[in-house]
């Protein structure tokens, strides 16, 4: 099974969205604090992953920026952007810059699951 990378600069909000997962049987779970720390995992699994889930607030390397390099080397997985972020303006950058989703946190993890299930990729 292929993992998923959460890319979140709140170690509470990844270890939720992890739990939430881990809930529902997604077991093989990635996890980084921001853009620059994500690429280098991605780098080194490159092929494995079946699901990105990128905040876009985030230091060193926002989510936008973060999308913008995956899909450059990456261009099916799809990437979840998980944000508190609802400025229509980003979210259709996110779209343009190839994002698969766009999430509002908080979000009840039943509907978050939902989109999760839609769009993973083994």
């Amino acid at each position: 099974m292929k993992s998923i990378l959460i890319v979140d600069d709140s170690e509470i909000i990844r270890n939720i969205i992890a739990q939430t997962l881990r809930t529902n049987n997604y077991n093989d779970i990635l996890m980084a604090k921001d853009g620059l720390e994500a690429l280098s995992v991605i780098k080194e699994h490159l092929g494995q992953i079946g699901m990105y889930i990128f905040d876009v607030n985030m230091p060193n390397m926002d989510g936008l920026t973060l999308l913008a390099e995956v899909r450059k080397i990456d261009t099916k997985t799809p990437v979840i952007m998980l944000t508190t972020e609802t400025e229509k303006e980003k979210i259709m950058q996110a779209k343009d810059l190839g994002a698969t989703g766009w999430i509002i946190k908080p979000c009840e993890g039943e509907k978050f699951i939902k989109v999760v299930d839609m769009y993973f990729k083994e």
